[in-house]
């Protein structure tokens, strides 16, 4: 029987597993962040730790392929130089592709729709036909708008707002200057320049358990971040000219288990779209790739 290995590598984590030609997961393993633009080095460590695991173990020379779905993939010499490492080091045909295409052939398979996803970073994925396309996905620096990462900024930045006009500092902007250890808005620095992405994307846990005790701005910040989403979505809707309805493929935790981002995301589109199909499962995303190897290897052929 072959197998193929399914690479799941985001910025908070990588996942790796071995299919069966039924989808079935017989050996599955996870090591820390896979997107290179958080740190380069450690990222393809961990992917390759990922995928050495499967090599080694008792399905791994049976492994017909490798799909691996990493993070800022595309961003400049990534993928060169994610494909020259591999090739000194196994002879098994490995493809790589951005884990949003991962995610939307597990949910998605080959219907025609959107995968958005908003985890630590976010980014939508569709495909009309033969077309394909992107919106969002542009890393934490430029704008990963509605991700955990961007809602921990807003919360700093509304503390840095109220600072620099001379304004009480909110129920919000308090309860996050405590959990930091920090008096004054000029001790965010200390923690904002110091940690790492996956560090302040990790803030907006603690801002859901304040938007869960009733803190308005809190949950102000969790529906913007929905409405942010679902903007995005409707553009590379448009972009990608897709005939109605929409099927939406919904992948991380804020779309899947953050209620506020979850119902402004879904009532937002649903006003600009009409009848939405929404997507949701508990696979994990690297299943996607046994369609993602029949898709990919054939064009290669």
């Amino acid at each position: 029987m072959a197998y193929t290995i399914g690479i799941d590598a985001g910025g908070t984590k990588t996942t790796g597993l071995i299919l069966d030609v039924d989808k079935n997961i017989v050996f599955q393993i996870e090591t820390g962040f896979g997107n290179p633009n958080v740190h380069f080095k450690d990222a393809l460590d961990n992917v390759w730790e990922a995928v050495a695991a499967c090599l080694n173990s008792q399905y791994g020379k049976e492994c017909g392929a490798i799909i691996a779905g990493v993070a800022g993939i595309e961003a400049k010499g990534n993928r060169k130089r994610f494909e020259d490492f591999f090739s000194e080091r196994t002879k098994i045909p490995t493809i790589f592709v951005n884990d949003a295409v991962l995610a939307y052939h597990a949910l998605l398979g080959k219907q025609n729709g959107i995968l958005t996803i908003a985890g630590t970073g976010s980014i939508s994925y569709g495909r009309n036909g033969e077309s394909e396309g992107y919106s969002g996905g542009w890393g934490h620096i430029l704008g990963d708008y509605g991700s955990a990462y961007d809602i921990a900024i807003q919360a700093f930045r509304q503390i840095t707002k109220e600072a620099d006009e001379g304004l009480p500092y909110s129920p919000l902007s308090q309860a996050l200057m405590h959990e930091l250890g920090i008096t004054s808005a000029e001790g965010l620095k200390g923690f904002i320049y110091n940690a790492t992405k996956g560090e302040i994307a990790s803030v907006s846990s603690f801002i859901f358990t304040e938007a869960q005790n009733g803190n308005k701005d809190a949950q102000r910040i969790f529906r913007d971040a929905g409405v942010q989403l679902a903007n995005q979505t409707f553009s590379l809707f448009k972009k990608l000219k897709i005939s109605p309805p929409l099927k939406v493929g919904c992948k991380g935790s804020l779309l899947e288990k953050n209620p506020y981002v979850k119902e402004e995301f879904e009532s937002t589109l649903q006003k600009l779209l009409g009848e939405v199909e929404f997507i949701r499962s508990e696979v994990t995303p690297a299943i996607g790739a046994l369609s993602v190897a029949v898709l990919y290897l054939k064009k290669e052929a």
